[in-house]
């Protein structure tokens, strides 16, 4: 017991001896450590004054559901959690026509033809001027964006291509959409302004939009929900379209031969007056039977065509609105004094491991060489 004792205040000695070397060695060096952390002081005072300001819009908008479809859609949204976590979805909700997973929604936003469509929508800067997002874009690229590797590809490599691909048949590219690599880049830079937020407890989508200018992010925050409720409604709405058109156009060609059977019908009970023999007669019931028969089928298509056009209805989404977008006055970056704290925290440490780790390091790298 006693030699247990001993152990541990021999091992808190040597403890408190290495500390204080570490101390004394920090002391030593304090002058570095000062000259260090001021330096960096600056630095991050200099970063955080001249990092652009950048302020945040958002809206915040739940989709609506038909009375009829809330007991199967209710829990679609609360699903996401633990989708996200790899759990199964429930299949009989996938199947549902109308159903359209959330965890679309950021693809949708993420995906190249989204944005694209987006580069020719128009804005209103400051002075009133209408200008289009991709210009827009351009005029906030920097004058010193100069990409020399990219230059000499375009007058060396590209040559060699842009002559090869002319000798190859251009009915074959109809079929595919090409993205020139300035509007790449500029779908880069454009996706990085705006995001959505789903959350799945509370059943709605923020979406968030970032610039420079106050006036642009809020109007960009409206431009992407309207493109992404119209995608949404595109989406969900797009099968039951489909069979509207279909059962659209079979009732008019339908309705077409019944007008025909029926002038058909009229025609011959006129030219046959006077007449009611057997074959008459039979020729007379066969006529009214496919007119019946005609009948009956467009009665069945005007009600398929009916409940279509209901249902259409009951799955186009209704988008409630429960933050407006409007114009931010504050700014969301930068963090001005975190960003100096932070610089002067990391002058500090950085500053601290060179003092405390500069002998051994001399000292690995002397027996290294010997």
């Amino acid at each position: 017991m006693m030699v247990n004792k001993t152990n541990l205040q021999n091992n808190f000695d040597e403890d408190s001896i290495e500390i204080i070397d570490i101390l004394k060695k920090i002391w030593k060096g304090r002058e570095l450590i000062i000259k260090t952390t001021i330096s960096f002081f600056l630095i991050g005072c200099i970063i955080a004054l001249l990092s652009p300001v950048i302020y945040t819009s958002q809206t915040t908008f739940v989709p609506q559901v038909s009375d009829d479809q809330i007991s199967s859609n209710s829990s679609k949204l609360g699903d996401l959690a633990s989708s996200l976590t790899g759990i199964k979805l429930n299949t009989n909700q996938m199947t549902s026509d109308s159903y359209l997973s959330p965890l679309l929604y950021s693809n949708i936003i993420d995906s190249e033809e989204f944005s694209l469509k987006l580069l020719s929508a128009e804005l209103i800067n400051s002075n009133a001027e209408k200008l289009t997002v991709k210009e827009y874009l351009l005029s906030q690229k920097s004058i010193f964006n100069f990409n020399l590797i990219g230059l000499i590809k375009k007058y060396t490599i590209d040559l060699f291509l842009k002559k090869e691909t002319n000798e190859v048949d251009s009915d074959i590219f109809e079929n595919y959409n090409f993205i020139s690599e300035e509007d790449y880049q500029l779908l880069y830079s454009f996706r990085q302004k705006f995001s959505i937020e789903l959350n799945a407890k509370e059943g709605f989508i923020k979406v968030l939009a970032i610039d420079r200018n106050a006036f642009i992010s809020s109007q960009l925050v409206e431009l992407i929900t309207k493109s992404l409720q119209t995608k949404i409604i595109n989406i969900r709405t797009n099968k039951v379209k489909e069979r509207l058109k279909f059962s659209k156009e079979q009732y008019d060609l339908k309705q077409v031969e019944f007008d025909l059977l029926q002038k058909k019908l009229g025609e011959f009970k006129d030219s046959n007056k006077n007449i009611s023999t057997a074959i008459f007669m039979s020729e007379l019931q066969k006529l009214e039977s496919e007119v019946q028969l005609q009948e009956n089928i467009l009665m069945n298509l005007a009600s398929e065509y009916n409940n279509n056009k209901i249902k259409l209805n009951k799955n186009t989404p209704i988008f409630s609105v429960i933050d407006e977008v409007s114009v931010p006055i504050l700014k969301s970056k930068p963090k001005r004094s975190l960003l100096v704290v932070i610089y002067v925290f990391l002058g500090l440490v950085l500053s601290i491991s060179y003092i405390l780790l500069k002998e051994p390091l001399i000292n690995l790298i002397k027996e290294i060489n010997d």
